[in-house]
């Protein structure tokens, strides 16, 4: 055998080789039809896959990452310019890691950070000018006290809404005492709830059907000779001017003797 046909057989054994290693990790290629264009994915003999998906105009619309029917791994939105809307991290199902939104120009608006689905620690957003907008805290995937705005300069909003409980005593005729909650200056989609303990542990019981144009009005009976001393706690959460979760709690100590 001269040396062109050694090298000749040795060019189709290094060729078999590739396509061997190739097939161990792609088995197959498909692409599928959809109404809005199409979508493409390639599944690994361990069952693995990636899955493209495009508009109808050819652009990449979005990339995700499956392991065993899952969301593994990492995942893409795109804009129609090709910039990504969004990216994040899975963990068998769960976003986990930091996710970070863009606007369609490519900047930063915000980022989040998620442990095995749960929002945690600090969500921030941004202005387009790169300047934070926003600093909302939460844990467990439930939005905390402590929101901090910004301007687009950079200097803090400093006025948020109060919690305001105001006492209506009605013993006189009614046998009654009424808190009525509202918000200084009133929020939007403004949800009181009155925070009760039982058993050592705490639970919010809402107050959605007593309350009415923005304000929550909580009863409580008080029988003629009899005295009512209880610490009321009350939690509200609504929205500010610029569309943020705001957290507010307050404590009223109740005392009101029907002396009648």
């Amino acid at each position: 055998m001269n040396a062109q046909s050694m090298m000749i057989n040795s060019a189709f054994i290094l060729l078999f080789l590739f396509i061997s290693s190739c097939d161990q990790f792609t088995s197959k290629n498909t692409r599928i039809r959809t109404k809005d264009g199409w979508k493409e994915y390639s599944v690994t003999v361990d069952g693995d896959s990636i899955q493209t998906i495009y508009n109808k105009n050819g652009k990449k619309n979005s990339e995700y990452m499956f392991k065993k029917g899952y969301f593994h791994g990492k995942a893409y939105k795109y804009y129609d310019n090709g910039n990504i809307q969004y990216e994040l991290n899975y963990v068998e199902g769960y976003k986990h890691g930091l996710v970070k939104f863009n606007y369609e120009s490519g900047k930063l608006y915000k980022e989040t950070l998620y442990e095995m689905g749960k929002r945690t620690g600090v969500q921030k957003k941004y202005y387009e000018n790169g300047n934070l907008q926003a600093e909302i805290f939460y844990k467990d995937d439930k939005v905390q006290p402590g929101l901090k705005e910004y301007k687009k300069d950079g200097a803090p909003y400093k006025i948020f809404p109060k919690l305001r409980i105001k006492e209506i005593d009605k013993t006189v005729f009614e046998d009654k005492v009424i808190l009525e909650v509202y918000l200084d200056p009133k929020g939007s989609k403004t949800r009181y709830s009155i925070i009760k303990t039982i058993g050592g542990k705490e639970y919010n019981i809402s107050l959605k059907n007593k309350t009415k144009k923005g304000k929550a009005y909580i009863e409580f009976p008080v029988l003629p000779g009899e005295m009512i001393l209880e610490k009321v706690k009350i939690k509200a959460v609504t929205r500010t001017k610029r569309g943020n979760k705001f957290i507010l709690f307050k404590t009223y100590n109740l005392a009101v003797e029907n002396k009648m």
